[in-house]
Order: C-alpha cells, then sequence, then structure tokens
C-alpha cells in the first residue's frame, strides 16, 4: 500500500538555461499517460522531461523515501480489507492507464476507510493524470493532513502546487518533504526547482550547496 512517488533524476539535470533529461515530477502539465512524463515548462526558461509518481516501484534508482518500506502510513496499516481491496483495484487501474476508472475504486477505498492516506495520493494521482489539478491538490492536501510524517505526500503535493502555478506553495511542500527526508537528493532538486519557479534565487544557491 505505497503512496505515490518521485522516481528519479539525474544529478546532471541543469535548471536553470537548458532542458535536461530527467525522470519524476512532470511539471506542470504534468503526463498524459502512467509512467510517460511529458515535457513541460510553462515559464520558458527550463524544462524538465519527468515520470511523476511511480506507484510500488522497485526501481534501483529510487532512494528510501521512495521505496515501499518507507513510504506507508501508519494509519493505512489499519485499513479493512475491504478498503484495501478497492484500492488495489484503483493501483492497477492506473497502471493500466485507466485513471477514471481508477478514480471510482478509490473513492469506494476512501469511502470505507476515510483515514487512507495512500488511497488519497493515489487518487490524487489519478486526477493528475486526468488533467484534474485542483482535485488532485484537494486530495494530496487530505493526505498530509492525515498524515504530516509522510515526506511522500508533500512531494505529490509539490506537483499539484506546480500544475497549477502556484509557486510558493509548492516551494513550501517541498521544502517539508525535503526537512522530513533531508538526505534525499531527489526532494532537495525539487525543492530547488520550485525556488527557482518562485524567483527565491538565494534558496535555489543554499539548497544546491
Amino acid at each position: 500500500m505505497s503512496n505515490l512517488l518521485l522516481r528519479r533524476v539525474p544529478p546532471c539535470i541543469l535548471l536553470f538555461s537548458c532542458a535536461a533529461a530527467a525522470q519524476v515530477m512532470t511539471m506542470p502539465a504534468m503526463m498524459d499517460r502512467w509512467g510517460n512524463g511529458v515535457v513541460v515548462d510553462q515559464t520558458q526558461f527550463a524544462q524538465l522531461n519527468m515520470d511523476i509518481f511511480e506507484v510500488n516501484s522497485r526501481s534501483p534508482h529510487l532512494t528510501n523515501v521512495q521505496t515501499p518500506d518507507d513510504s506507508v502510513s501508519m494509519l493505512d496499516l489499519k485499513a479493512p480489507g475491504n478498503a484495501r481491496h478497492e484500492y488495489a483495484k484503483g493501483y492497477q487501474l492506473l497502471m493500466r492507464n485507466h485513471p477514471q476508472d481508477a478514480v471510482d475504486h478509490l473513492t469506494k477505498s476512501i469511502a470505507i476507510y476515510p483515514r487512507f492516506v495512500a488511497a488519497y495520493n493515489a487518487l490524487g494521482t489519478a486526477y493528475l493524470n486526468l488533467g484534474q489539478a485542483q482535485l488532485a491538490q484537494g486530495e494530496f492536501t487530505k493526505a498530509v493532513t492525515l498524515d504530516d510524517h509522510m515526506p511522500n505526500s508533500y512531494l505529490n503535493l509539490g506537483c499539484a502546487d506546480l500544475a497549477l502555478k502556484q509557486f510558493p506553495a509548492a516551494e513550501e511542500s517541498f521544502r517539508k518533504a525535503s526537512s522530513l527526508a533531508p538526505l534525499d537528493m531527489q526532494l532537495q532538486l525539487a525543492l530547488a526547482y520550485a525556488e527557482f519557479l518562485n524567483h527565491n534565487y538565494s534558496g535555489v544557491i543554499a539548497t544546491s550547496q
């Protein structure tokens, strides 16, 4: 029952002057299909080609924050079997690129167990895939409200903030994620990117250092 996860970004990414090949966090236009990042740059000064929200990935590029064992809320462990069953169906549909169908099952999962952090993150991702960033932001907000110790929930929220061009909020979300996992370099990179979009250039320098 993993939450939704950032996958990887290569260390050579250039935020300021050129496009970079990468995976993770399609922002702010997000992604067209599950697992396929799209190149986005609505601010016209940086491009990131990214995959966003890899669920339960066993990629060797994952950091500790992104692995399932380190991404499960204690609340999720209390989810009843029927809620987990609906969540699993939604998860499988997301993996098969059927976000609208996934929404139905994930909504049922949450209706059964309203404290299901992973289900809120999954539902938010489904909404992002459907281009409904406002709804996604709401689901991710519920996830962090339920459990504010999950860095990947804040990461998801930050990506939704970016999709809505709410750059100060995105910076704050990524900063919270980074504070919970200060050794995770992917989160530091996400924070630096949000700081740059928010014109917080001194913050970019500090984070990079």
